[in-house]
């Protein structure tokens, strides 16, 4: 796991686990852990959202397809 400087403590290396679990993250003004995190668009949310809803009408007309058969 990459190890970053803590801010509040520059003398030690923390990984993001040990940020989220430290006592004084609530008065910490740059977390580690925050730069782990990213953040998705709005775009690639539609488009994801999307794609599984095509899949979805995909399968259920395959279903119906094979119904009629």
């Amino acid at each position: 796991m990459p190890t970053l400087t803590c801010w509040l403590h520059p003398e030690r290396q923390v990984c993001s686990s040990c940020c989220l679990m430290c006592s004084e993250r609530n008065r910490c003004p740059k977390p580690v852990w925050f730069s782990e995190l990213k953040l998705k668009s709005m775009e690639e949310v539609t488009v994801k959202e999307k794609k599984v809803a095509e899949e979805k009408i995909q399968k259920v007309l395959e279903e119906l397809l094979g119904k009629l058969e």
